[in-house]
């Protein structure tokens, strides 16, 4: 995956257009002929940067190419050490590697009407809106997989407290299976360490309270196996 252009301006310090900063055609002051930079130009941006295509180019001093030369011209170094380095280093965003179940998981758990976007036109239209949109999508699914562990959790203490342990394991691997990501380690790493989070110590009272009031969480009312 080729590096943002638009970020890769910002990251040397050039002087964008604040009023072309949402557009697909980003407009700033030229790094390389500095000819909007001289005295009477202030409100000129002769560098244009074209953030569906990653390219760019200078109506003044007509310096163009794609954002690998960019980088190149920026840095002072090969083009090809600049393409072998982005070669090394394949960029992949942590939200691109979730499977279509888990982000048909992460949709029923937000809520009904959210549809699959088009990822590949998102990406071909607009790279840096669609990279933002993998943002919030790994926000999501990060937020998704803690209520997950959480409840995991829950299931455990239930399964030590009414002795029926390898019941509530399986309903745990169970659910690892539908969401397709590891819960069971991790709680029972939580669970044996000495330091835990401050939820844990919410679901062992609530347990507490369930089982002194029946021991059999389905009579206390306790819907174990409903759908998150």
């Amino acid at each position: 995956m080729l590096p943002d252009i638009v970020s890769i301006a910002e990251q040397h310090g050039l002087q964008i257009n604040p009023s072309s900063k949402t557009r697909e055609e980003v407009s700033c002051k030229c790094p390389f002929c500095y000819e909007d930079s001289k005295p009477g130009k202030k409100r000129r941006y002769y560098l244009s940067l074209n953030s569906k295509d990653q390219v760019f180019k200078c109506w003044f001093c007509g310096e163009s190419g794609g954002v690998l030369r960019f980088i190149s011209l920026l840095e002072g170094v090969p083009e090809e050490q600049v393409r072998q380095r982005y070669r090394k280093r394949k960029i992949v965003h942590p939200a691109e590697r979730l499977s279509r179940n888990q982000r048909k998981q992460l949709r029923l758990y937000m809520g009904d009407g959210i549809k699959e976007p088009d990822w590949n036109l998102m990406r071909k239209r607009d790279f840096a809106y669609y990279k933002r949109s993998l943002d919030f999508l790994w926000q999501q699914w990060s937020e998704f997989l803690e209520t997950e562990r959480q409840g995991a959790y829950l299931w455990l203490i239930i399964g030590i407290t009414n002795c029926k342990y390898q019941k509530y394991i399986e309903r745990i691997r169970q659910r690892e299976r539908e969401i397709e990501a590891s819960l069971l380690d991790y709680i029972l790493q939580i669970y044996s360490s000495a330091s835990r989070p401050k939820w844990t110590e919410n679901a062992e009272r609530f347990v507490c309270n369930l089982r002194s009031v029946s021991p059999d969480p389905k009579e206390a009312g306790l819907k174990t196996e409903d759908k998150r």
